[in-house]
């Protein structure tokens, strides 16, 4: 089989506009993007691997010195991110009907997050990277998979999908809600 889907919510994303206090701050993204994998080993099991990508990005109007104008005016300055994690997962498949298969699954690997600061002003240097030591990567879900077409499904998960424990201390939980297309062949 092979998935692909979107992730809800952004943990993170929630939290910096949650935590915002200042009303110029604008906080977006995309994400998580979610593509899997599944080889069935038995009627009951498989094991698959799995991908994501999600994009934060928290931006703000400053002042800044315009070469051009000859003056001081309003640049967009900000922090950009990306996070990228794989895991290797295994289900097991407890309820499956002709066009319903309902399942449970465990995964686990790595990921990766790198930010960087960013801005439009013509003269001010702001510029910070970081890339955070590899998190562990980890996901406890319960999925449905409903197939109207032979081959053709929808599915979705509830659960702990795509979630980081990061600096081995920080456990941070990400796409409690997965939906998207599978394709079995």
């Amino acid at each position: 089989m092979f998935t692909v889907g979107y992730g809800a919510p952004s943990f993170v994303r929630a939290y910096l506009k949650y935590k915002n206090t200042h009303a110029d701050y604008k906080v977006s993204g995309v994400g998580p993007l979610i593509a899997k994998t599944e080889f069935m080993i038995s009627n009951k099991f498989g094991v698959g691997i799995n991908a994501s990508f999600s994009q934060s990005k928290i931006s703000w109007l400053d002042d800044g010195y315009d070469t051009v104008q000859q003056s001081y005016r309003k640049f967009e300055f900000g922090i950009k991110a990306y996070e990228i994690s794989g895991t290797v997962r295994g289900n097991y498949h407890f309820w499956k009907r002709k066009n319903i298969d309902s399942y449970a699954g465990l995964g686990i690997g790595y990921g990766l997050i790198h930010m960087w600061s960013y801005t439009f002003a013509h003269t001010t240097r702001f510029g910070i990277v970081y890339d955070f030591p590899p998190p562990i990567s980890l996901e406890c879900t319960w999925g449905i998979k409903y197939f109207p077409l032979k081959n053709l499904g929808i599915f979705t998960e509830l659960g702990l999908g795509k979630s980081f424990i990061l600096f081995n201390k920080y456990f941070i939980p990400e796409a409690l809600v997965q939906a998207g297309l599978t394709l079995k062949l």
